[in-house]
């Protein structure tokens, strides 16, 4: 038995076994418990999987762990074998006093997003997003070949997740004394969000908008008191904008993505459905610019490791998938989709990095799929998505049901219905194609 703390409270490892050693090694300064006036210089795999059973008794795989939590598995499974650091030692010279520690052993970046901020803000954002509806679907899990959990973000006051990350970053804002004019650029949900927290707390709220944003979105942030401001074709070029008018009027831009504290608002949802439902063995998330994906994959990588993590963009705006898979910002020119929640074309760096090592893949839709799943959520769950809430569902349902190479097939998957504010009900017709966008 191994008992682990990743930042996000302990779990039991019971039984645990390497499955997979990557060919890769490197070395590393091991300062062990176990030879406390040394420092050992040891080879470990780069990657490593395991296997173990969680206190429930359900077997679980940990797949490709990165080079810390490798070498850190690597380091608990051999006390457990009753091997110490010592023996594992490169050479002679690969033994030195723990004094040395500071010069010899490299300070572990930290993530940028603060495992115990999303611990906090659970507790404490405006009581209206916390505690959203966790259900289990019935009848269209096993149409999905899955065990299906809905994490239900409609039916608070803004009607989507966003309220949690912006509630969040205006409470910080104002704690540390920066009460001032905001401004950013949404479309629509985000911009909801923020003039919501923004009148809680009286401050004053800029919202740039694309000229083609969904009216009933443009029409609540006024409603929230918030100055809407169109600009541009798209987000993006909405939010170029915005971030040269905020520059020149000497106001704060705020954006989502590239604050840490909105991503770990929007982490909070993991926490209550981890709380909720501890046996999950897959989570898919719907992605615009990644904050939801990145905080919520940043708390479950740490509460549960062997959850498998996966992101879902549309195909028509698929620039953070593209992004993610090379490992740097790609941007695109246009975009091609109804789910104008998701529509990014040029990726936020900052979000990008906060993916690494915490998703293990991400998937594209297009718009029929979408349209078909936000049908489905309204059939079997009674919930009204717009485009990009059905994301997940859509991704889901596209893998093949109960298939042999559907990655989710009979397992307990969960996934984020992240909102509701649909302009065009039509969109719930059958009878409705997929409209184009481009």
């Amino acid at each position: 038995m191994i008992a682990v703390d990743l930042g996000a409270g302990p779990f039991v490892m019971f039984d645990p076994e390497t499955t997979w050693r990557s060919s890769e090694m490197f070395e590393v300064w091991d300062d062990c418990f176990s030879v406390p006036d040394d420092l050992v210089r040891v080879r470990r795999h780069r990657s490593v999987s395991v296997t173990y059973r969680d206190i429930g008794g359900r077997l679980r795989r940990w797949e490709r762990l990165p080079p810390d939590l490798a070498e850190l598995m690597q380091h608990e499974l051999d006390h457990l074998d009753g091997v110490l650091m010592i023996d594992r030692a490169l050479d002679e010279t690969a033994i030195r006093p723990v004094a040395e520690r500071g010069a010899l052993v490299d300070v572990r970046p930290r993530h940028r997003l603060s495992l115990a901020a999303i611990a906090e803000a659970a507790g404490s954002i405006a009581p209206e997003f916390r505690g959203a509806p966790v259900v289990t679907s019935e009848t269209l899990g096993p149409q999905l070949g899955c065990r299906l959990t809905l994490a239900i973000e409609t039916l608070n006051p803004v009607g989507c997740f966003k309220g949690r990350g912006a509630d969040w970053f205006v409470s910080r804002q104002v704690a540390a004394g920066i009460p001032a004019t905001l401004v950013c650029a949404s479309a629509g949900n985000f911009g909801q969000a923020l003039a919501y927290a923004c009148r809680a707390r009286g401050l004053p709220l800029v919202v740039y908008a694309a000229a083609t944003a969904n009216a009933l979105k443009l029409e609540r942030m006024r409603a929230l008191g918030a100055r809407v401001v169109l600009a541009g074709d798209d987000l993006d070029a909405a939010k170029e904008a915005a971030r040269q008018w905020a520059a020149s009027a000497g106001h704060h831009m705020v954006e989502d993505g590239r604050e840490p504290e909105i991503s770990e608002g929007a982490g909070t949802i993991a926490v209550e459905l981890l709380a909720r439902e501890p046996g999950i063995d897959a989570v898919v998330v719907p992605v615009g610019n990644g904050a939801l994906l990145a905080g919520m994959a940043r708390w479950l990588k740490a509460a549960a490791p062997a959850i498998r993590v996966f992101g879902v963009c549309s195909r028509g705006a698929s620039a953070m998938e593209q992004s993610w898979r090379a490992g740097r910002v790609i941007c695109h020119d246009r975009i091609d989709t109804i789910a104008d929640g998701v529509a990014v074309r040029v990726p936020v760096p900052e979000a990008l990095d906060d993916l690494r090592g915490l998703v293990d893949d991400i998937w594209l839709v297009d718009d029929t799929e979408v349209l078909v799943a936000m049908r489905q959520i309204h059939r079997h769950v009674g919930v009204v998505t717009e485009p990009s809430g059905a994301l997940g569902i859509a991704a889901i349902a596209a893998l093949g049901g109960a298939s042999a190479d559907n990655p989710l097939a009979r397992q307990h998957v969960a996934t984020v219905l992240t909102g509701g504010n649909l302009a065009q009900l039509s969109l719930l017709s059958h009878d409705h194609d997929a409209p184009s966008c481009g």
